[in-house]
């Protein structure tokens, strides 16, 4: 993480009539992006501060403002200086989705989610926790389809898919793994991707957030239903299948999501939308399994590039995905899942 100018952030902040104030940093991310609270009289802000020599602001502009116009509950933004990096935007909170869940663990119920009931014995989140917000979730993707996507933005085609699952390869096995996949075993691994890539339903293309998780999805308590949901970290949003943000709720990398859960929400997703059920479910497997892949060459090369080591801990969860989507005896995945039982 790059740390803040202070002389700068004044500046910037100066020129939005924010003198007197007190600053906290509040959070940083798997990017070069950080979050600085500013707290103003009885007011909150959040700063967000991207550097401009390692990150470009402007499609998270974009991204919010598409989202804000369409009445999703992205932040508002206040101001921004794309040259220093810094962008202004409406506090939130720090009710993410992630951390009521886990406080609901602990504490056996948490007034933010109503109609809990949970196991101290397994330490597990009971479904009728889980099962309002991440309806709420879905309903923000249900209606989030049905509008228009952005015309300019990159498509999630062959060949970005395979650029992802290829993380897996290039960071993952040398690194954590100790193997090298030969140039034969490479392009069967293309192969074989290609094969799938090529069964995804090209149709009904949506925005696709694609980091559509517990961790970036905060609770509005003076908003309703899907606007409830406050919505972060979507400036690598793409034109793609409406089933990949479902497999990034449902098959989170950095918590369990209840079984049940998953399958209720699933299921709203189809019989709330007109969309082709087999088609969809078709897609969100194959989704699913590239998702999980590149998520796992992604940890690894957060942990030894950007040292990062803490995301390693995060593997057991997603290489377990993985393993129970190839071992389902599915008849799509019989190449692929004979080919990864050497490297996953």
């Amino acid at each position: 993480m790059i740390p803040l100018d202070k002389i700068k952030a004044k500046s910037f902040l100066a020129q939005n009539n924010l003198i007197n104030y007190e600053i906290k940093m509040v959070a940083g991310d798997a990017s070069f992006r950080s979050y600085y609270r500013i707290f103003c009289g009885a007011k909150t802000f959040i700063l967000m501060f991207a550097p401009p020599s390692y990150e470009n602001i402007h499609p998270f502009i974009n991204i919010d403002k598409f989202l804000v116009e369409h009445g999703f509950s992205a932040p508002k933004i206040f101001a921004v200086d794309a040259n220093e990096g810094f962008i202004l935007l409406e506090d939130f909170g720090d009710d993410s989705y992630g951390r009521v869940l886990a406080k609901d663990i602990i504490s056996g119920g948490n007034s933010l989610v109503k109609n809990t009931e949970f196991s101290r014995a397994t330490g597990d989140i009971n479904s009728a926790t889980e099962i309002p917000l991440y309806k709420n979730a879905c309903d923000v993707l249900i209606e989030l389809h049905k509008v228009a996507p952005p015309h300019d933005l990159e498509v999630y085609n062959h060949a970005l898919l395979f650029r992802e699952v290829m993380l897996l390869v290039d960071w993952y096995l040398p690194h954590v793994k100790k193997i090298t996949m030969t140039l034969q075993e490479k392009a069967r691994f293309k192969h074989l991707w290609f094969e799938l890539f090529d069964a995804l339903n090209r149709e009904n293309q949506v925005l696709v957030l694609r980091d559509y998780h517990a961790d970036n999805l905060m609770i509005l308590q003076n908003r309703l239903g899907y606007k409830s949901v406050g919505l972060l970290d979507f400036q690598d949003a793409v034109i793609g299948s409406p089933a990949y943000d479902l497999v990034s709720l449902l098959e989170d990398a950095r918590r369990d999501v209840n079984e049940k859960t998953r399958e209720e929400i699933f299921a709203h997703y189809l019989y709330t939308t007109s969309i082709d059920k087999s088609s969809f479910a078709r897609d969100y497997k194959i989704l699913s399994l590239q998702r999980n892949i590149k998520i796992i060459g992604i940890f690894a090369r957060l942990a030894i590039r950007d040292s990062k080591p803490s995301y390693l801990n995060l593997l057991p969860r997603v290489i377990n995905l993985v393993k129970i989507r190839l071992a389902a005896k599915d008849q799509l995945f019989a190449e692929i899942s004979l080919f990864l039982q050497k490297f996953i």
